[in-house]
């Protein structure tokens, strides 16, 4: 027992472990499993505000805080931590009047991108809180050398305090076996198909990946291909009636499937199955789909912005304006068209596959940790 309290205790804040299948949560679920796994030096706490379901709280001691930053920082001084690990930074991060060395994850800077599709009190946090907040880390931990430059010219970070851990993809993406795939057929999909997931929003770009799918799907017909394409979208909240609406409108029924919430094994089945996956979106961390396609051996189209031609590389068609459906229509055409291409944004997609490796993202966060008990 005299050992196990001689260990540095570093807390993490954990909230997002609560909701751990998806976005952030997701990313943080898949480091601490390892970090914890690989731990032979540290005791851990997970932080948070209320009880989760996440089986990751059964392998650390659990700390359950008030909301107010505060009343949680006066709960925190009674403990002996040497470390409190910020996932994500927020109004609420008790960031004052605590002596232990503080790192925080930031993923990107969406709000900052695309602000038009924030409220108010979102952009003041992101303009004027989070900076403020991230300077009082003593380092970060973000997911692409863009994101940390980023930091550095925008919240002026100084480099050397910045540490990159990009994603890694669960072993589930993968190439299958023709017989394994059943999703298009269970959906109605019978001929071949353009695949998009995401959760609905404006800063995923719908109305153009929409309006392209038309243009590209017109033009198809015009040029009297025997097997029409579908639009095959998976995500929640595409059941939206502005999204309907516009399908109705165009002429769209029948050629786009508004698939719903979809299992990891229906979503592989789909990239499996895709003539393309098409992500256009707007504001990105990092742009995790593009590379669960790659992984499934799905040619790419994807968008410039932020550090998704960083993860993508040369493995995926880059737009160049991203809201431009005619360039989107014309980049569906190449890849649908040209087995060529299709052929080399693949391999490209497998070449690129090592350097999303979870393993090796813990290792570098414990590292981090590391660095900080030596300063």
């Amino acid at each position: 027992m005299g050992k196990h309290n001689d260990r540095p205790v570093i807390g993490v804040f954990s909230k997002q472990l609560d909701n751990w299948t998806s976005g952030s949560g997701h990313h943080l679920n898949e480091i601490m499993k390892r970090v914890v796994a690989m731990n032979r030096r540290f005791r851990f706490v997970f932080i948070h505000y209320k009880p989760s379901e996440n089986p990751i709280y059964r392998e650390v001691e659990e700390l359950i805080i008030p909301r107010s930053p505060l009343a949680a920082a006066r709960v925190l001084r009674k403990r002996p931590f040497h470390i409190l690990h910020h996932t994500p930074l927020t109004f609420y991060s008790p960031v004052w009047g605590l002596p232990a060395k503080r790192v925080a994850t930031i993923h990107g800077a969406e709000q900052l991108l695309v602000p038009e599709y924030y409220g108010a009190v979102e952009m003041a946090h992101e303009r004027f809180l989070v900076p403020v907040y991230a300077r009082r880390m003593h380092h970060i931990i973000t997911v692409s050398q863009t994101s940390k430059d980023f930091f550095v010219k925008r919240y002026r970070v100084k480099p050397e305090n910045i540490t990159v851990c990009y994603n890694g993809f669960s072993s589930a993406y993968r190439v299958l076996d023709p017989a394994e795939i059943r999703a298009p057929a269970r959906l109605g999909v019978r001929g071949p198909f353009i695949f998009h997931i995401s959760r609905f929003s404006e800063r995923k770009n719908p109305w153009t990946l929409l309006r392209a799918f038309k243009i590209f799907s017109n033009r198809a017909t015009a040029a009297g291909e025997e097997k029409p394409f579908t639009l095959v979208i998976g995500g929640k909240g595409w059941d939206d009636p502005k999204v309907l609406d516009f399908i109705r409108r165009e002429g769209l029924d029948g050629r786009v499937v508004l698939a719903g919430f979809l299992s990891t094994q229906d979503a592989v089945e789909l990239y499996n199955a895709a003539a393309a996956f098409v992500f256009p979106s707007l504001a990105e961390g990092f742009g995790m789909p593009n590379v669960e396609a790659m992984a499934c051996g799905c040619p790419v189209i994807t968008s410039n912005v932020f550090a998704v031609p960083e993860v993508v590389g040369d493995a995926a068609l880059i737009l160049q304006n991203p809201r431009d459906p005619e360039e989107l229509a014309e980049a569906m055409a190449q890849v649908t068209g040209d087995p060529e291409l299709r052929a080399r944004l693949v391999e490209a997609g497998f070449r690129r596959l090592p350097l999303f490796d979870w393993d090796e993202s813990a290792r570098k966060v414990m590292g981090v940790y590391e660095g900080l008990l030596k300063d």
